[in-house]
């Protein structure tokens, strides 16, 4: 009887757990078409067995419980990508915005410019003319105007860019504060014997979400997932979130701080905040260096020249552009022209009116290197350059990730997605088990009959 005991505890163990093949494999083809959803699997062990009289007998099958079938290198790796994707498109669509105000083609910093230096050039042929000195005024003021509007440009992005840092750091707190949340449901689960799929699944999507906000380290633990950013700023321990603040620095910017206070701006990385704060706080900060710069040095340089020639009435030349002080920060938006007069302007290197001596030295701004090591028109050009540069780097990125992702997620797919072809293979794998397990307890229900028949009857 003992025998027949342990055989019909054998054959029950094998219905329950084809029960739970066939109750996960139903659930996994209703999910078949659930974004996010992790295929699941029931995961059996052989039951340690049974030595009677040195015969090592098998005792049937062990439900381990419930697990989501997932890579989680994949995983992290899709993190990852996520993020950085997410930073270059935060940069692209910056940086485009700010990219108009360097074009090509028109009028721009760079056509202005050369409109300068050829209306100087037309002055040296008829220095008395008075068109031919308005010109010169007329092509200097729209050079002025260039410099104020970019670098009036170049400031007004940092609002919506603060913006941004704002709502995307709410949004981590957010995801933070429902992955503590998941976190405990997960351990719950899994120490009831639960199935935890669906929670890991949320948290997985939970993850993916920040991610796309911010540099995202995962750790797994008895826990749940500890979540960190920046240089390993704690946003998650186990059930407990950390959120982050902002606040703004001197010059208006918002700062990301810590749940201590501390300021982790300059090492966030990845995900839309990321490129947010790079635009912010690198390439905006060195386009307006560089457009400062350079018109801190060409004011300077032409306004040496114009004191080394002499005006039309035989005076000493002054300065033709106001607004620039020894402090380079600034100088794009505070420059402007000094005078109205078309006299002003030192064509002459003598006292003798009529003259254009000093044309050349002034036309020759044009060419001359700058102490920052390039001419004027080429620094205009090259800020063209830088940010066309910065654009185009942004996109390929974004381009490359994109593809790197959807590679990664047609991966991901074949281990975690739900295969139609597969589960109704399954089904029919285990209903045929179920059913010959079926049938050993049929079997072994008939012997006990025989049995207790005998029995009775002797």
């Amino acid at each position: 009887m003992s025998s027949l005991n342990a055989s019909l505890s054998i054959a029950t163990q094998s219905l329950l757990a084809q029960e739970d093949n066939l109750a996960v494999t139903n659930n996994n083809i209703a999910n078949v078409n659930t974004v996010g959803y992790s295929r699941e699997s029931v995961s059996l062990s052989e039951a340690s067995p049974t030595d009677e009289d040195g015969v090592s007998i098998g005792n049937g099958v062990t439900i381990n419980g419930i697990t989501s079938v997932q890579d989680e290198l994949l995983t992290l790796r899709i993190q990852q990508q996520t993020s950085t994707q997410s930073s270059a498109d935060a940069q692209v669509n910056a940086l485009t915005q700010i990219q108009t105000l360097f074009p090509s083609t028109g009028t721009s910093l760079s056509s202005s410019f050369s409109s300068f230096f050829t209306s100087l050039s037309a002055l040296s042929s008829n220095p008395t003319s008075t068109a031919n000195r308005q010109t010169v005024l007329s092509s200097a003021q729209t050079l002025v105007n260039q410099f104020n509007s970019i670098s009036a440009g170049l400031s007004s992005p940092a609002s919506s860019l603060n913006t941004s840092v704002k709502t995307d750091v709410a949004q981590i707190n957010k995801l933070a504060s429902q992955a503590a949340s998941l976190n405990q449901q997960l351990v719950q689960a899994q120490a009831s014997g639960q199935d935890s799929g669906t929670v890991t699944d949320q948290l997985n999507a939970v993850e993916l979400q920040l991610s796309g906000l911010t540099n995202l380290t995962v750790t797994h633990t008895s826990d749940g997932d500890s979540l960190s950013i920046g240089s390993g700023t704690p946003i998650v321990l186990g059930s407990k979130s950390y959120a982050l603040s902002t606040t703004n620095n001197s010059s208006g910017d918002l700062q990301v701080l810590d749940s201590g206070g501390a300021n982790i701006t300059s090492t966030i990385s990845g995900g839309d905040l990321g490129g947010t704060i790079q635009v912010r706080d690198t390439d905006l900060p060195s386009l307006s260096s560089s457009l400062d710069t350079l018109a801190n040095q060409f004011a300077t340089a032409f306004n040496a020249a114009q004191a080394g020639g002499y005006n039309q009435n035989g005076t000493a030349g002054t300065a033709l552009f106001s607004g620039i002080t020894s402090t380079v920060a600034g100088s794009a938006a505070s420059i402007k022209l000094a005078t109205t007069d078309p006299t002003a302007i030192a064509a002459s290197s003598d006292t003798a009116t009529g003259g254009n001596g000093n044309v050349a030295n002034l036309t020759a701004l044009q060419n001359t290197v700058l102490p920052s090591g390039q001419s004027a028109t080429t620094t205009a050009s090259n800020l063209i350059y830088q940010i066309g540069n910065l654009t185009s780097t942004a996109t390929a990125e974004s381009t490359a990730t994109k593809l790197s992702l959807t590679s990664l997620n047609n991966e991901q797919s074949s281990v975690s997605g739900v295969s139609i072809d597969e589960e109704s293979a399954n089904l029919i794998r285990y209903q045929q088990a179920y059913e010959a397990a079926a049938k050993v307890v049929t079997t072994i229900a008939s012997l006990f009959d025989t049995t207790i028949n005998m029995i009775s009857g002797s």
